[in-house]
């Protein structure tokens, strides 16, 4: 298969450029200097465990640092080659173009996340030298998830590059959807709710609340920081209820009662995973029938 060929090519690409090299130093100073940290104050007397190192770093620093690097990473993949005029030798070979977003998106992907993997891997070692019980299963499910939302990043930026029609386009594309991901999503939220009240569908308080959580979840980044929480809470509402102030919390679980299985984990972690295939392959659709 000619995709392959094409993410062998771009991943080797990313090693001859030093990339794979920058990134695994930004991964290590990250997973690793955050493992050396926590060790050093669980050594200077404080009891600390890994249930403070996963969810403390996966909810506040990993979500919005694995997201940039990975668009950093794949924003120019195809519309670089395509402005550089290399994208018409490369399909003057026998690659088709679905050929060529597959194989950018596995070689992009396959650059994010080896260092990732590394550096991640390290951090369990450094935390087990201090001493620190880092829970074998809940730390792979971590790093699991990081690896997807780095690969989540990769695929909306390679189907952004697939689409846009210039460079200084596919980075507006993803820094805006990036954005709009991390910091405004929110605001988002907020705005298909009050568009919801206007339509006069009349429901209760506590509806808008389930349909409110349940939009918040279509997000990636929020899926992954949910996810992350349940790895080290027993409560499904408790981890969907992440980030909520903690009295309107008990509020909202007396309410509830009985967590929706439309916020079970199976359903975000659906909802997560949709972002592996929809944004490329409408980047796909696009850039299958556009000019070069």
């Amino acid at each position: 298969m000619t995709w392959q060929a094409i993410a062998r090519k771009d991943f080797r690409d990313a090693v001859r450029s030093k990339w794979l090299w920058g990134l695994s130093a930004v991964f290590f100073g990250l997973f690793v200097g955050s493992a050396y940290l926590i060790g050093s104050n669980a050594s200077g007397g404080q009891s600390l465990t890994s249930e403070v190192f996963v969810p403390t770093l996966g909810n506040r620093v990993v979500a919005l640092v694995v997201p940039i690097v990975a668009i950093v990473v794949a924003y120019s993949s195809i519309i670089g080659e395509r402005e550089s005029g290399s994208l018409k030798l490369l399909l003057s070979l026998p690659h088709s173009r679905q050929d060529v977003v597959a194989g950018k998106a596995t070689g992009r992907s396959t650059v994010l996340a080896l260092p990732v993997l590394v550096s991640m891997l390290l951090a369990a070692i450094v935390l087990a030298i201090y001493g620190i019980d880092v829970e074998p299963l809940k730390y792979l499910a971590f790093v699991g998830l990081t690896l997807l939302l780095g690969v989540v990043f990769v695929n909306l930026a390679v189907g952004v590059s697939a689409a846009a029609s210039s460079n200084r386009r596919a980075m507006l594309g993803t820094v805006g959807l990036y954005v709009v991901l991390t910091m405004l999503w929110t605001q988002v939220r907020r705005a298909l709710l009050v568009f919801n009240d206007k339509l006069g569908l009349g429901w209760e308080q506590m509806t808008l609340v389930k349909y409110g959580l349940f939009i918040k979840y279509f997000n990636p980044v929020r899926a992954y920081e949910s996810l992350v929480t349940r790895l080290y809470t027993d409560s499904v509402l408790g981890a969907r209820l992440y980030g909520v102030p903690s009295m309107q919390q008990q509020i909202i679980t007396q309410r509830i009662g009985e967590t929706p299985f439309y916020l079970s984990d199976w359903v975000v972690l659906a909802q997560f995973l949709l972002w592996l295939l929809v944004p490329v392959a409408l980047g796909y659709l696009v850039f299958r029938n556009s000019d070069l």
